[in-house]
């Protein structure tokens, strides 16, 4: 049976959520480690770049171009800000709130901010309007954020 490219993303999608927990507890651990959340984010992300360097060179990437950097819009390069906010967050919170409550703690503050940017359009995104099933899609989530920190 093959996949289409639909089912494939959504294969893909659900193994990037799946590595989620696995890097909190990693980044936990190595912020432990260092004794340094901060040092701890920024050893992270320097792995992550040599990674990526090295998979752009084995698969033989092309670099984009100076015009392709310059049009890029300038709040687009604030990603790797909140990148590394998230990393550093994730080390300070993940050791006293454990791995399972801050996975869902950041499920949650993606849906929310998912949902703001989807109801006006932010950043460049479509728009789609908040409607009451989605509304009720947050409220599981909060039930759910509820249920596994309580028991």
């Amino acid at each position: 049976m093959k996949m289409n490219s639909s089912v494939s993303f959504v294969v893909l999608a659900v193994c990037a959520g799946a590595m989620i927990p696995f890097q909190s507890a990693m980044n936990a651990q190595l912020g432990k480690s260092l004794q340094s959340p901060y040092f701890s984010a920024l050893a992270v992300f320097v792995v992550a770049a040599l990674g990526l360097t090295l998979y752009n060179v084995l698969t033989r990437q092309a670099p984009p171009t100076a015009a392709q950097f310059a049009e890029a819009p300038r709040w687009s390069y604030l990603g790797g800000v909140l990148g590394g906010a998230y990393i550093l967050l994730i080390v300070i919170c993940a050791s006293a709130l454990g791995i399972g409550t801050v996975t869902l703690m950041v499920l949650l503050g993606q849906v929310l901010a998912a949902l703001v940017i989807d109801q006006f359009g932010l950043l460049n995104a479509p728009v789609h309007a908040l409607t009451w099933q989605r509304a009720v899609g947050v409220g599981l989530v909060v039930a759910g954020v509820y249920l596994v920190r309580k028991f």
